[in-house]
């Protein structure tokens, strides 16, 4: 088999253009033997690694996007299947409850096994998820069953496709775009994953304003008999082939994922980027220990999962936060899918900054928070209280702004945690950090299950979240033994 391969000097200028790599033959992935990974001249970039990271990129996006599914269409749902906001909530919970489980295998399998075995077996679970929702359409009664265990087992890819990306950039790509390529890995993920904020609003329609009822479950969907006039059979109808159509696309999408992660993704490159991706990591228990011992990582690792923990729980409940000001859950698809653009956007132009900076995350990520901070309270203030006047412009606004400094931070949380737990392996550190992030955002969805609490609590709990990462992060001192190692060896 011939591979084309990018070839580049040991520590390559970025900028330089394509034209003037050399091409390279080789007659298997694994042809490079070990003994020259220590060695500078073995160091190369390829390609391919743009396609790796692309193809991640888009299942993190899709299983971002499923778990997102009812939140944006939560209206419908509620009218289709008799759900309250509980069993929103429920359905979205099933993502941190999967996650909190399943963390620690994960993060072993692709410390222990690598890349491909890992990326695969979580492909497997979005596509697996994305079917059985599909079995609704044979029985309605069944059909929150099929439901919930759908978004568990989309869950259940949660640790892969939230913590692989500073691995994956590791792995495959220089220090000099190791923060742009897990900022890609993250918020290309989110930017995918905001078309559920988009795709599922403009395929379910918003539910009929006039309706109060729900349907009478113990009967099929041919059979419904409804308790008032009008055209609420025809409009249940509609619904309930809407919600069907979004389940069936959405199963396509990821059975055409799995089939191409299945046909190509590589552990590795045939040769490492770097001089710290040719050398060991601690052993997985050793790792785990390290890990636990470090004071400087947990200052890291509560930041970030206060912070994006608890707002991706609110972001996920959006139109449920919206409805009050009647705000449809198709407009608040369009709040959510432009804010997760913003914010995409923002991660990757923060990443390559801090590439170019080559280090000073610290200072950053506290600009960012106070950035946060002030979009967040102009939502709060806006929405609940009425202190600052509710347009559709100030929403936009605030909530656009609320993902850019969010997002954008996001990818140096991680690689602010990876640094400064060199030599243990990236995969362990990133799941535990968003081990503690969905520890966080299943705090905020449970008691969002409590009976007849509301929504006003979400946002102060949110805003007092973020606040914190204030004085933590003051505490933290900055060390980059990853980065020293492969900027050390080039001087």
């Amino acid at each position: 088999m011939t591979t084309t391969l990018l070839q580049e000097d040991d520590f390559p200028d970025v900028s330089a253009p394509l034209i003037n790599s050399q091409v390279l033959e080789d007659s298997s992935p694994d042809s490079v033997g070990v003994s020259a990974l220590g060695s500078a001249k073995s160091r190369r970039l390829y390609s391919r690694r743009w396609y790796i990271l692309a193809l991640y990129s888009v299942l993190a996006g899709t299983q971002g996007s499923l778990w997102n599914t009812w939140g944006p269409i939560s209206d419908s749902a509620k009218f289709v299947f008799g759900w309250r906001n509980s069993d929103i909530a429920l359905l979205t919970n099933w993502g941190p409850i999967a996650y909190m489980v399943l963390a620690v295998p994960f993060s072993w399998l692709m410390d222990v096994k690598g890349l491909r075995l890992t990326v695969l077996l979580a492909g497997f679970c979005v596509f697996a998820g994305a079917g059985i929702r599909c079995l609704t359409a044979f029985s309605l009664q069944a059909g929150t069953w099929f439901m919930n265990i759908g978004q568990l087992l989309n869950g259940a890819a949660g640790p892969v496709a939230m913590a692989a990306p500073p691995a994956l950039s590791a792995a495959w790509f220089p220090h000099e775009q190791r923060t742009t390529a897990t900022a890609i890995g993250i918020t290309v993920g989110a930017i995918l994953g905001a078309g559920s904020f988009l795709i599922g609003p403009l395929i379910v329609t918003q539910k009929p304003d006039n309706l109060t009822h729900h349907h009478n479950l113990t009967s099929t969907w041919d059979e419904q008999i409804w308790m008032s006039q009008g055209n609420r059979t025809t409009d249940f109808s509609t619904a309930k082939s809407q919600i069907m159509l979004l389940m069936y696309v959405e199963f396509a999408w990821t059975a055409l994922i799995f089939l191409l992660i299945l046909a190509y993704f590589p552990d590795k490159p045939p040769s490492p980027p770097t001089l710290s991706a040719s050398k060991d990591r601690l052993a997985f228990v050793s790792g785990v220990k390290q890990l636990l011992r470090n004071g400087r990582f947990w200052l890291v690792c509560v930041s970030y999962g206060i912070l994006n923990g608890t707002l991706s729980s609110y972001g996920g409940l959006l139109d449920v936060n919206l409805s009050p000001h009647n705000i449809t859950q198709v407009e608040a698809g369009w709040v959510g899918f432009y804010g997760s653009i913003a914010g995409g956007v923002s991660g990757i132009f923060v990443g390559r900054f801090s590439d170019m900076l080559g280090g000073h995350f610290k200072l950053t990520i506290l600009v960012m928070t106070v950035g946060y901070i002030g979009s967040l309270l102009w939502l709060i203030l806006m929405l609940y209280h009425s202190i600052v006047p509710f347009n559709t412009v100030s929403m936009y606004a605030s909530f656009l702004l609320l993902q850019v400094f969010a997002l954008g931070s996001e990818p140096l949380f991680f690689e602010l945690g990876v640094e400064s737990t060199y030599p243990t392996a990236e995969g362990v550190t990133t799941c535990v950090l968003t081990w503690v992030n969905n520890f966080f955002g299943l705090l905020l969805l449970l008691v969002m299950m409590i009976p007849r609490i509301g929504t006003d609590w979400m946002g102060w709990a949110t805003l007092g979240s973020g606040a914190a990462v204030i004085p933590l992060m003051l505490l933290f001192r900055e060390r980059y033994g990853r980065l020293a190692v492969d900027t050390g060896r080039r001087k």
